[in-house]
C-alpha cells in the first residue's frame, strides 16, 4: 500500500470513529501517531513520517478528497456521502447515493453530525439565533426544541464546522432554506455574523 492510499483510508476511518468529517492536522497526527509511525517503520518511505502526512494531505486536497477549511490546518473529508454516526436512519445513506438532488435536505434533516450538533447547542445556545425570534418552544421533557442549521449549505461547499452552524427554530430553519433568494441571503449574512460573534466570546 502506498502512502496516499494509507493516509486516505486512515482519514476515513478516523472521521468515522469520531463521527466528524472536520479535523485539524494536529488532531489527526496526535490520534494516529502510533499507526503512522508503524507504517513508516515498515520501510515504506521516510524518516519524517509526519512531514509525509502533511504532503499526502495536500495531495488529497488536489484530488478533491479533502478540503482545506482555513489557515490553521483544518481539513474536511469530501467524497464520502455519510459517515457512521451522522445518520439517524440507516437507510438514509442509500437514499443519499440514489438521489443527489435531495442530498442537502436529507443531510440537514437526518444526517446530523452528532458531535457538531452538541457543540453548536453548547456554544450557540438552545434558542433561535435569528433576530428578535421568540418561536422556540419547550418540549414535553422540558428542553427547548431547536434545530442545527448549516448556514452555507454543504452542497454549496459549506463546512461541517462550528463557524458554519447556527441554531434556529423550525420556522426560521425552513425560511433559511426555502425563502426567496433575497431573504435567504439576508438570513445567511445575519447568521454568519451572529455565529462569529458568539463563538469568539
Amino acid at each position: 500500500m502506498k502512502w496516499k492510499e494509507f493516509i486516505y483510508q486512515l482519514v476515513v476511518d478516523y472521521c468515522n470513529e469520531r463521527g466528524s468529517r472536520t479535523f485539524t492536522l494536529k488532531e489527526f497526527n496526535d490520534e494516529n501517531k502510533k499507526t503512522i509511525q508503524k507504517f513508516a517503520d515498515t520501510g515504506k518511505l521516510t524518516n519524517t513520517p509526519f512531514d509525509t502526512v502533511r504532503r499526502v494531505l495536500q495531495e488529497l486536497r488536489i484530488a478533491e478528497l479533502l478540503h482545506f477549511v482555513d489557515n490553521s490546518g483544518t481539513y474536511t473529508l469530501r467524497n464520502v456521502p455519510v459517515l457512521k454516526g451522522e445518520v439517524e436512519d440507516a437507510k438514509i445513506a442509500e437514499v443519499l447515493l440514489s438521489a443527489p438532488n435531495k442530498r442537502e435536505y436529507l443531510i440537514e434533516t437526518y444526517a446530523r453530525n452528532k458531535g457538531w450538533v452538541k457543540q453548536a447547542k453548547e456554544r450557540l445556545g438552545l434558542y433561535c439565533l435569528y433576530q428578535k425570534c421568540s418561536n422556540t418552544f419547550i418540549k414535553e421533557n422540558g428542553e427547548p426544541y431547536i434545530e442545527v442549521h448549516h448556514i452555507i449549505p454543504l452542497c454549496n461547499d459549506g463546512e461541517d464546522g462550528i463557524w458554519n452552524l447556527s441554531v434556529l427554530c423550525a420556522h426560521h430553519h425552513r425560511m433559511a432554506h426555502f425563502a426567496d433568494v433575497k431573504t435567504r441571503i439576508t438570513v445567511e449574512k445575519y447568521l454568519l455574523k451572529e455565529t462569529r460573534a458568539r463563538i469568539s466570546i
